[in-house]
């Protein structure tokens, strides 16, 4: 005859298995909250230290800017001076008159001609060249350190691309204020940048009363 189970060990078992899983259900619970805790806690403190980090942030870039202040402002001013002192060799004032009435350095100046494109003219002077285009005709600007001039151009046909009006040697002085002996090198350049700038592949010729550009 077969054994007849004991439900009574047999109660006992699943209700001590019960008991256990509870109590690791309790465990697992406690733990959770345990954890959460720990996460508000980080949370907190990570909170905390980002504060802490933004007000040394905030104290070292104050300090920073009052340490370089003098630099700030020092670079802002130059900024603003080696601007104005382009504009006014620009609008033609000579470079001596401009460190006069700004108070800058001749290396500001110097500056100011190389962001231009000024390069040397002779062993005396620095010059470059501009252009006012107005159609079939313009203005070539002629700029030294000391003056500005303006040669009228018109574009020529066949073989002569253009033609730069400039004052005969008789009335050079009187148009120009400048010596006779600044003629040709001013010319020489005019017609040296006129063909980098705007006619590459042609020439320029001195003539009587005009810079002809021409094949």
């Amino acid at each position: 005859m077969a054994e007849q189970p004991d439900h009574n060990e047999a109660g006992a078992i699943f209700q001590k298995s019960m008991q256990d899983a509870l109590a690791n259900l309790d465990k697992v619970a406690e733990d959770a909250r345990k954890a959460h805790e720990e996460a508000i806690d980080l949370q907190i403190a990570a909170k905390a230290e980002l504060h802490r980090i933004q007000l040394e942030a905030e104290t070292i870039s104050r300090d920073f800017i009052d340490k370089h202040r003098k630099e700030f402002e020092d670079r802002l001013n130059n900024e603003f001076l080696l601007s104005a002192a382009k504009k006014l060799i620009m609008h033609g004032m000579k470079s001596v008159d401009i460190m006069a009435a700004l108070d800058v350095s001749e290396k500001m100046i110097a500056e100011a001609w190389g962001d231009l494109g000024f390069s040397k003219l002779g062993t005396n002077h620095v010059a470059n060249v501009a252009y006012e285009d107005q159609g079939r005709a313009g203005n070539v600007i002629f700029y030294r350190e000391d003056v500005k001039l303006k040669f009228w151009y018109e574009f020529g046909g066949g073989l002569s691309l253009a033609f730069i009006d400039v004052p005969k040697e008789e009335h050079w002085t009187s148009e120009t204020g400048l010596p006779l002996e600044d003629r040709l090198p001013i010319l020489n350049f005019i017609g040296e940048r006129v063909i980098r700038d705007q006619a590459t592949g042609y020439r320029y010729e001195i003539k009587e009363d005009a810079i002809n550009i021409t094949l």
